[in-house]
């Protein structure tokens, strides 16, 4: 019994003993797990920064229909840099980094010699070719880095800026950028994505299925013409800064295969600075901009009592003398007096009176139907995002206010590629086309993936009528209020249009107009297809001398160059495949791709 008290003593030092080793071995673990961690993240550091796959590119390229690059990616390096592991050493840290990064010692001084913080850029977007220099710092200075990232370069700037458009990192944008971010996607991306989709347990809205086994985003190649796209924008700069319009759009269509060759708004931005440009500026007004048309619109029930039968090109229509007053006691006013004039006659000289007395015949049910077979109404389809579907709030709820506006173009809202959709079926002998702005996407080695061809939506009309609209509107270019318009060489078919602008909340007009022009040739065997529109110009009264001329530089310069180029072959129309891309949401028919359907 005496010796309870020393075994227990004995006891609880044995414990204590086997306490302490174990401790020890523990921090002895944990030191080496240290030492090994850092080795190898030394290791892994070292052999990715020599890695080949550092040099790769994974985003896709956008490029016009010639290839021409308008947008890729390239790796852009940045230094950065842990003042409180430097200590004692800023200054000659300043000194030694200052010519690698050439940045003045002094301001590199001011960063590094920040003992509250941890981690502050020296300097972003270096030279690439300066890697081995900085990775030479980096092993004789613990607490230097460098890092790696994609940088979206626009090698032609502000260039078709609108249709090609930028995307954030939460995926909102603008443009191609955006509507065909999941096809520019790398592979991995497109994984990451639909991983990220179903823990949300949504549904997977990707266009490709991420089986690609290559790291390369596919490459976008547009319809878009480089040169086209630029004489465009340089016209309508022109046009927009001589009449102080403070913003405008002109659209350059292939006839036969609706084609968009050119889409140009003002203003415009510059895409490698696009945080620092104003939303305004990047708005594509030619497929968001919705507004009244004015006289363009007359196309719509002048080819509809035509087609109908009701009328033909030397079927008149008595114009009251420039004056008109409908039930509902409103004064229709032509701008100037005009007695009995032709179908053709009105359309040349725009008569506002000429018009209702045609849709008083064509009936307003039959009007309404035309106005919605040429497409209005409803989005084209085209595959940018944000199209304005228009509104026809006018048409479907007729009445004598009605019939006082729509048949001219206003009381209707319109966006600029639909009205030049609308004309282009004139050109088309009376098939209405999908307007598309993307021809194919290829993957890394240059493989087509998928390919847009053109598509008819529908005949509105008669290929007869559609002959007989192309010759009244020649008479509007030749012998009406289009002469500014003429090329030389060329017969082309057009119509001017000037619409008031209404207030907000319809409560009348503001005096301010928005003025347009659009037009195809050669009238014969029409090749392009374009409208110019500007908003509120000021300076003169009549679109045909503004818009005009601003139509002609444009049409004859891309006329010249489609010559020269040959480039009547390659928008000869191929022969559609059966199954639809979505992309922007198409209607079924209107777009066929090659390649599985999406």
């Amino acid at each position: 019994m005496k010796n309870k008290p020393y075994l227990s003593i004995r006891r609880l030092v044995f414990v204590l003993i086997v306490m302490q080793v174990g401790f020890l071995l523990l921090i002895g673990k944990l030191f080496k797990l240290q030492i090994s961690n850092d080795a190898t993240r030394e290791e892994t550091a070292e052999r990715t920064w020599f890695s080949p796959r550092t040099a790769t590119i994974k985003r896709g390229k956008i490029l016009d229909r010639d290839g021409n690059i308008l947008a890729l990616s390239r790796h852009s390096l940045s230094v950065y840099a842990d003042p409180q592991y430097l200590r004692d050493r800023p200054a000659d840290v300043a000194r030694k980094l200052a010519p690698v990064l050439e940045l003045p010692a002094s301001e590199l001084l001011q960063k590094l010699d920040r003992r509250d913080k941890q981690f502050v850029w020296l300097k972003r977007d270096v030279d690439y070719e300066r890697l081995d220099a900085i990775r030479s710092i980096e092993k004789d200075i613990r607490g230097i880095g460098h890092k790696v990232e994609q940088k979206r370069i626009y090698p032609k700037g502000s260039l078709a800026s609108q249709v090609i458009g930028h995307i954030n990192d939460q995926d909102m944008g603008e443009g191609i950028e955006f509507q065909y971010n999941n096809y520019l996607l790398s592979a991995k991306e497109r994984h990451a994505a639909q991983r990220a989709a179903a823990a949300r347990n949504e549904p997977i809205k990707l266009l490709t299925n991420g089986d690609s086994t290559h790291d390369y985003g596919y490459s976008v190649v547009l319809t878009i013409d480089e040169y086209i796209q630029d004489i465009t924008e340089k016209e309508l700069a022109a046009a927009c800064k001589e009449w102080n319009a403070p913003r405008g759009t002109v659209i350059v269509m292939a006839a036969r295969t609706a084609e968009i060759l050119a889409l140009a708004s003002y203003p415009t931005y510059d895409l490698n600075a696009y945080t620092d440009s104003s939303e305004e500026a990047k708005r594509n007004l030619g497929v968001w901009f919705a507004y009244e048309p004015g006289s363009i619109f007359k196309i719509i029930a002048s080819s509809a009592v035509l087609n109908e039968g009701i009328m033909t090109p030397e079927s008149t229509v008595f114009c009251e003398n420039g004056r008109y007053r409908l039930s509902n006691g409103r004064i229709i006013k032509d701008v100037s007096p005009k007695g009995w004039l032709t179908l053709n006659e009105v359309v040349q000289k725009s008569s506002n009176i000429g018009m209702i007395k045609i849709v008083e015949q064509l009936g307003h049910q039959a009007f309404g139907n035309y106005i919605e077979q040429y497409g209005f109404g409803k989005p084209t389809g085209v595959d940018l995002p944000y199209e304005h579907k228009g509104s026809l709030d006018a048409v479907q709820r007729w009445d004598t206010h009605s019939l006082g506006s729509v048949p001219f173009g206003q009381g209707i809202m319109v966006t600029p590629l639909q009205m030049l959709n609308a004309l282009n079926t004139i050109a088309n002998g009376g098939k209405l086309l999908h307007p598309h702005i993307v021809s194919e996407i290829r993957d890394s080695s240059g493989q087509i993936i998928k390919k847009t061809y053109p598509i008819e939506v529908r005949q509105v009309l008669k290929p007869q009528v559609a002959k007989q609209m192309t010759e009244i509107l020649v008479g509007v270019v030749e012998e009406g209020s289009g002469r500014r318009a003429r090329v030389e060489g060329y017969r082309v078919a057009g119509k001017t249009g000037t619409a008031q602008k209404a207030e907000k909340g319809g409560r009348g007009y503001l005096g301010k107009e928005i003025m347009s022009f659009m037009g195809f040739l050669p009238a014969e065997n029409p090749m392009i297809s374009i409208i110019v529109m500007l908003d509120e110009p000021t300076g003169a009264r009549f679109s045909g001398r503004i818009v005009g001329p601003t139509f002609q530089k444009i049409a004859t310069q891309t006329i010249q160059y489609l010559k020269q180029t040959e480039f009547l072959d390659p928008i000869h129309p191929q022969t559609p495949q059966s199954t639809p891309v979505v992309t922007g949401q198409p209607p079924q028919q209107n777009l066929a791709v090659k390649g599985e359907g999406l």
